[in-house]
């Protein structure tokens, strides 16, 4: 082995593993990344975003729902680290999967989101494959990243923690630039990278266009076409009529809505009929 080359050290046995019902279920959260990514390969993986309502009990409301996964959003929400361990400890308790998308890049903070038990990471404005790189590097233990590795006592649960973790973390690279759809095929490429995500809205700020405009549903299926093989492909969808659409285009990983908005929708709705005296199925 050269001296620049990284030890395969995902079979390291964890000295300290408990084998007990208590730890069966504390891995099983652990490794709720495995079930995405076999749902998005079968052809449809569901979720919507966490923003404006991001309390312990919106989480059971989509789980029962039956969503796949959430976005717990720390981009556009008020979200921060003392929030997200308790989302992520609600999302535990409720069996569903939990993506991360972080507010910035700072060095680390890939790894902190995924020491508190996220299934995995959605990275906004990945616009490079040096991007998307850094990225894995970050969310994956050696040899294929330098994650940090600490040995937290949730992890007693995993007899080979590096392999269970590395095996069952979802990494996400989200597609909102020009750029990034110009050099899709090499994001897409980059070992490591689970999914390239449409995010439609700051796709159509970066194309000059309005948001919702052909342009965007077009550069979303030329990302399509340009992709290789491997990496699924996803995007956000306002509507879900159009959920089947685009899953028959190919993109199976689908973000639906998001809270406030499906609140206010509901909302608006409950108090229309109210006040019509309408039964809204007749």
């Amino acid at each position: 082995m050269s001296k620049n080359q990284k030890q395969d050290a995902s079979g390291w046995r964890n000295p300290n593993h408990v084998a007990s019902a208590a730890a069966a279920r504390i891995a099983a959260n652990l490794t709720l990344g495995a079930e995405l990514r076999r749902r998005a390969a079968s052809g449809l993986a569901l979720g919507s975003f966490i923003i404006e309502c991001p309390v312990p009990a919106t989480l059971n409301a989509f789980a029962l729902a039956g969503f796949d996964f959430v976005v717990l959003d720390m981009e556009h929400s008020a979200v921060d680290f003392a929030r997200l361990e308790l989302l992520i400890a609600a999302a535990h308790a409720a069996g569903i999967a939990t993506l991360v998308r972080p507010s910035g890049q700072d060095s680390g903070l890939i790894g902190k989101i995924l020491d508190m038990g996220a299934s995995g990471i959605m990275v906004p404005h990945v616009d490079s494959p040096e991007r998307a790189r850094a990225v894995v590097a970050e969310s994956r233990y050696a040899p294929r990243g330098n994650r940090g590795l600490c040995p937290l006592s949730k992890y007693d649960s995993l007899g080979e923690p590096l392999r269970s973790l590395d095996d069952s973390t979802y990494v996400v690279a989200q597609i909102e630039g020009k750029e990034a759809i110009g050099r899709i095929g090499d994001i897409a490429a980059v070992p490591g990278i689970d999914a390239v995500f449409v995010g439609p809205y700051d796709l159509a700020m970066s194309l000059g266009v309005l948001p919702g405009s052909p342009q965007v549903f077009a550069a979303a299926q030329r990302l399509a076409q340009a992709a290789p093989k491997g990496p699924t492909l996803g995007i956000y969808i306002d509507d879900p009529a159009r959920c089947a659409d685009w899953a028959a285009r190919g993109f199976a990983l689908q973000v639906v809505g998001f809270d406030g908005r499906m609140l206010a929708n509901a909302a608006r709705a409950v108090a229309t009929q109210a006040r019509s005296g309408k039964d809204p199925a007749k």
